[in-house]
């Protein structure tokens, strides 16, 4: 997880600077969520942006991030994630660096 601090700016702002930031990945802003992901549905390909433009302040979770829902509903599978672990931290620092660039004008 991590937390950025910007000058105020539009959500509308966020998502096209995102689109365009990002062409490889789908930006998905359903039900109030705006997420970054590599595809469809994928464990290592996800990071969430919870944004509060008014503030300024932005931060990103990714599924490393909520260790109860990873322990509950993804242990089987524990020991690939982990191998993951730097792919999911790589996407992520990728995001921040785009969000750094489309909001620090």
């Amino acid at each position: 997880m991590q937390h950025l601090q910007f000058k105020p700016f539009s959500k509308g702002e966020l998502i096209d600077g995102l689109k365009r930031t990002f062409p490889q990945y789908k930006i998905q802003t359903s039900f109030g969520a705006l997420q970054v992901r590599t595809s469809g549905f994928t464990i290592t390909g996800n990071v969430k942006i919870n944004a509060n433009p008014e503030t300024g302040k932005i931060s990103t979770q990714t599924n490393n991030d909520m260790s109860l829902f990873f322990l509950i509903f993804q242990f089987p599978i524990a020991m690939y994630i982990k191998a993951k672990k730097k792919k999911i931290k790589n996407l992520e620092d990728e995001v921040v660096e785009g969000l750094k660039k489309i909001l620090e004008k």
